[in-house]
């Protein structure tokens, strides 16, 4: 009897010591805040940034022209779109990737000699493609840096992180001069000034896997979703509906609270808020490694609020769209 009772009492201690640890996992999906041994990220050299840095970059061109800059890369994914949507895409979709050259025997399949369009008119904002591949490079970021966050790989993460930064270069030079946005631009030049930043901090590399998670899976399925408003037959205000959801857990709940948690550990590695804005030169009158690291978490910061000012002013823009009718949204474009 009293070895049947041991051995119910440690089966109940193991039964509550797993649920206790599935809830902490489950919190840290919501919170990524880790009681146990921190895992700082930083500071990386320089030197190893570059080089995954350059990684990512290539990686990203040369997927991007393949599957962007060429007739049969843009028709796979379109193919693949429409498989998933199960449904029938408008005949815009597939009209641009057609090249439409003057001397039609020079078309050798390269979109970058094609004028896409959009109905009767030039495209001013992304093709088709081009959307499609924003769901197809966020989502395997998102993998990536889930798998960083399981395995407890800082490598990984740098790795994700950079191929982010390599798809801003890319799509800033694809979109060129004439269809790169304002808001776009500012997007593209903060959002790798952020993650670079975010190298030469000792913020926990699972929190910044989390963010990275919120932000690069809420933006495969925003990319999706602008594809569906131009070129599905589908109702647009369903899809602003559950876009509001989307954007304000993944866009804002989940980024704010990253941001709160980054901020919080950088000022507390540099002794305080008052300490934090203080330059601190060496004996020779340079500028010694702690002088740049509070530089560059300064930077950090304004990078962070100036993205989180992003996200929630689209929040609301989506919110207000998720209110209109159908007659309205379907007029307005992403």
């Amino acid at each position: 009897v009293r070895c049947a009772a041991r051995a119910a009492v440690h089966g109940c201690a193991m039964a509550a010591d797993a649920l206790k640890g599935m809830v902490q996992g489950a919190l840290t999906l919501v919170a990524p805040v880790f009681p146990g041994e921190p895992m700082p990220f930083g500071p990386t050299p320089f030197g190893e940034v570059a080089v995954v840095a350059a990684l990512g970059a290539g990686i990203c061109a040369l997927a991007g022209v393949a599957l962007t800059h060429n007739r049969q890369g843009g028709a796979m994914l379109i193919r693949a779109a429409a498989r998933f949507h199960g449904g029938e895409l408008r005949d815009e979709v597939w009209a641009e990737i057609e090249p439409e050259v003057e001397d039609r025997g020079s078309a050798d399949g390269s979109l970058e000699e094609a004028k896409p369009r959009y109905g009767n008119r030039a495209v001013k904002k992304r093709t088709g493609p081009e959307l499609l591949f924003i769901v197809v490079h966020n989502g395997s970021v998102s993998v990536v840096a889930a798998l960083a966050w399981l395995f407890g790989s800082r490598s990984l993460a740098l790795f994700a992180f950079c191929m982010e930064v390599g798809y801003e270069f890319f799509d800033t030079y694809s979109l060129g001069s004439k269809r790169l946005e304002p808001e776009t631009l500012i997007h593209h030049l903060v959002s790798p000034i952020c993650i670079l930043c975010s190298t030469q901090t000792e913020v926990d590399f699972r929190v910044l896997c989390h963010l990275c998670i919120c932000i690069d899976l809420s933006g495969a399925i925003l990319g999706y979703s602008k594809f569906l408003l131009r070129y599905a037959h589908i109702s647009s205000t369903q899809v602003y509906a559950r876009l509001v959801w989307i954007h304000g857990l993944l866009r804002v709940a989940g980024p704010f609270i990253d941001t709160g948690i980054i901020m919080y550990k950088e000022v507390q590695t540099h002794g305080g808020i008052s300490r934090l804005g203080q330059a601190l030169a060496s004996s020779s009158g340079g500028f010694d490694s702690a002088t740049i690291r509070s530089d560059m978490t300064q930077l950090y910061f304004w990078a962070m609020a100036v993205l989180d000012a992003f996200n929630l002013y689209f929040f609301f823009v989506i919110r207000q769209r998720a209110g209109m009718p159908r007659h309205m949204t379907d007029t307005l474009e992403w």
